[in-house]
């Protein structure tokens, strides 16, 4: 029962997050030619769209390397982005995966513990 209400929690978190936060994250990476087809493409889907492009735009912060070697973000700008903004988008990606895995573990487990 924690880790369900703990992912929903984080669900919240997340969803207020992406609704806030996800322009102001675009902003700072002005030159990716990726992060502005993304908002051109998803910009009409509402949350869900802001969803794909907030999880889009943590990916490319968490590699920055190849992302730039394929001209997909300006390195200079993905590594002059604030630590701890990027810090907000991974935790909370990265603690909604956990939990979620943790939740499938779990229910496997639950499956054949019978």
């Amino acid at each position: 029962m924690a880790l369900l209400i703990s992912l929903f929690a984080v669900e919240l978190w997340l969803f207020y997050m992406i609704h806030v936060y996800t322009e102001e994250a675009e902003a700072l990476l002005q030159k990716s030619s990726f992060v502005k087809s993304n908002r051109d493409l998803y910009q009409h889907a509402g949350l869900i769209g802001k969803v794909m492009r907030n999880g889009f735009l943590t990916m490319i912060l968490m590699m920055p390397g190849p992302c730039a070697k394929r001209g997909i973000v300006d390195i200079t700008e993905a590594r002059n982005f604030p630590t701890g903004f990027k810090r907000m988008l991974f935790v909370s990606w990265g603690t909604g995966w956990i939990l979620c895995l943790a939740m499938m573990i779990f229910g496997t487990y639950l499956k054949y513990a019978k």
